[in-house]
């Protein structure tokens, strides 16, 4: 089962194959002291959250997840080839129908305008893909198999 760090390096590792000409990085730790250095712009990757549905009656704990990303697009262009409204659609492609590990396919959920600042334009797109929540089992716990019958079918 991947983990959550597992999965993000998949979308940014997509994202790194399917737009080289921006840079693709993590989310910030600390978005105001944020400096785009590249001269177009630059793909922002961070985790949202997850939700979890109903347990799955089995011997184990399982529950569905749906894991949350977002996709910050930061550019020094607006409009036309290359500027951020342009870049929206070449990662909604890349990242629509992707598949990060032991996940189902990427989903569009979202996309908002951020504002401008100081020149830079941002958008934020979010996905979801579903994933299954199991527990770690403890080797050597499972209940024993300590009696067998048999009986033949018709």
């Amino acid at each position: 089962m991947a983990t959550t760090l597992e999965i993000i390096d998949a979308v940014v590792g997509c994202l790194r194959t399917r737009l080289p000409a921006l840079a693709v990085e993590y989310f910030p730790e600390r978005p105001a002291d944020y400096r785009l250095n590249h001269p177009k712009g630059a793909l922002l990757v961070s985790y949202l959250g997850s939700q979890f549905g109903d347990t799955v009656d089995t011997h184990y704990i399982a529950q569905p997840r749906t894991v949350k990303l977002s996709v910050t697009v930061v550019l020094r262009q607006l409009n036309g080839r290359g500027g951020a409204v342009d870049v929206l659609d070449l990662v909604r492609r890349a990242l629509v129908g992707f598949r990060p590990p032991d996940c189902r396919k990427l989903t569009a959920v979202s996309e908002k305008f951020l504002g401008e600042n100081a020149g830079l334009w941002q958008y934020a797109v979010d996905f979801a893909g579903e994933a299954m929540l199991v527990e770690d089992a403890d080797i050597g716990t499972e209940p024993l198999l300590t009696v067998v019958t048999h009986e033949e079918q018709p």
